[in-house]
C-alpha cells in the first residue's frame, strides 16, 4: 500500500490533525493557526455586510420599517392620541375605517406612474380577446361538424327511402305505411298541397315536425323488422335471426 492509502502513516496522522476541534488542540502552532482561521472568517463575513449593494439595503430598511408598529413618539400617532384614537380602533367618529396603515407600494423601475395599469389592462385585453376567438374557433368547428353530420343523415334517409319504396313495390305495396316512407310520393305531396284533404294535411304537418335524425331512425326499425334489411349492409337477411346475428347494429357508427 502506498503512504496515501496507508492510515497509520505520517501523512494521514498530518492530515487528521488540522480537522480536530479547538478543545483537543495542544501544540501552540496549532492554536495559533486555528484561532487565525476563526478570525479571518469573522473579517470576511464583515466585509460580505459592509460591501452589500444600496438596494439590499435599502430593502432590509424599508422592511424593517414596516414590520415595526408606529411608536407613540410619531407626530401624527400622537395627533390621532390626542383626539381620541385608541390602538387597534378603525379611525373615524363612528370607527369604522382602516385599522392598518396604508401599506407602501414601492416603485423599483423607471416607468410612468400609470404606464404598468396601462401594460396590466392591455394584457387582459389582449387575453380575452383570445380567449372570445378560441370560443369563436370551437362553436365554428362545432357548427360545421353538425352540418357534416346532418348532410349525412339527410343521405341515408334518402337511401332508406328508396329501399323502403323498391321493397314496397316488390310485395306489391301501393301506398307507403308513411307519406314520407318514399321519396317519390314525399314530392308528389308538395306539388299538390291544394288538393289534399285533412288526413294528408296531418301526415305533412307530422312530417316536418320530424327531424331527419328521427325519420331515419322509424324507418331504418321498418326496414329491419319487415323485410331484414340494413341500408349499411346494403343486405336482406333470411330472417330476424340471421339480421341480429350478422348485423353489426341499426346505426352508422355500428358498422
Amino acid at each position: 500500500m502506498s503512504d496515501d492509502e496507508d492510515y497509520m502513516s505520517d501523512k494521514f496522522l498530518q492530515g487528521s490533525e488540522k480537522h480536530i476541534p479547538s478543545s483537543l488542540i495542544y501544540r501552540h502552532s496549532d492554536r495559533r493557526e486555528f484561532a487565525l482561521m476563526k478570525k479571518r472568517t469573522e473579517i470576511e463575513s464583515k466585509l460580505k455586510q459592509q460591501n452589500k449593494s444600496i438596494r439590499v439595503v435599502e430593502a432590509e430598511k424599508r422592511e424593517e420599517g414596516l414590520s415595526s408598529a408606529i411608536a407613540s413618539t410619531n407626530k401624527g400617532f400622537g395627533m390621532l392620541m390626542k383626539m381620541g384614537y385608541k390602538p387597534g380602533q378603525g379611525i373615524g367618529k363612528t370607527e369604522s375605517g382602516i385599522v392598518e396603515p396604508i401599506p407602501v407600494e414601492v416603485k423599483t423601475d423607471r416607468h410612468g406612474l400609470g404606464k404598468t395599469l396601462r401594460k396590466k389592462e392591455s394584457h387582459e385585453r389582449k387575453s380575452m380577446n383570445a380567449k372570445l376567438d378560441n370560443m369563436d374557433m370551437k362553436d365554428f368547428r362545432s357548427r360545421i361538424a353538425q352540418e357534416k353530420t346532418e348532410q349525412v343523415q339527410k343521405i341515408d334517409l334518402y337511401k332508406s327511402q328508396k329501399v323502403c319504396q323498391e321493397l314496397d313495390t316488390n310485395t306489391n305495396v301501393v301506398k307507403p305505411q308513411e307519406s314520407w316512407f318514399w321519396p317519390q310520393a314525399s314530392k308528389e305531396e308538395e306539388e299538390t298541397d291544394d288538393t289534399d284533404d285533412t288526413d294528408d294535411t296531418d301526415d305533412s304537418d307530422e312530417e316536418s315536425q320530424l327531424s331527419n335524425l328521427e325519420q331515419l331512425d322509424i324507418l331504418t326499425k321498418y326496414l329491419r323488422k319487415t323485410y331484414f334489411y340494413c341500408i349499411w349492409c346494403g343486405v336482406k337477411f333470411n330472417d330476424e335471426d340471421d339480421l341480429r346475428d350478422n348485423c353489426p347494429g341499426n346505426t352508422r357508427n355500428d358498422h
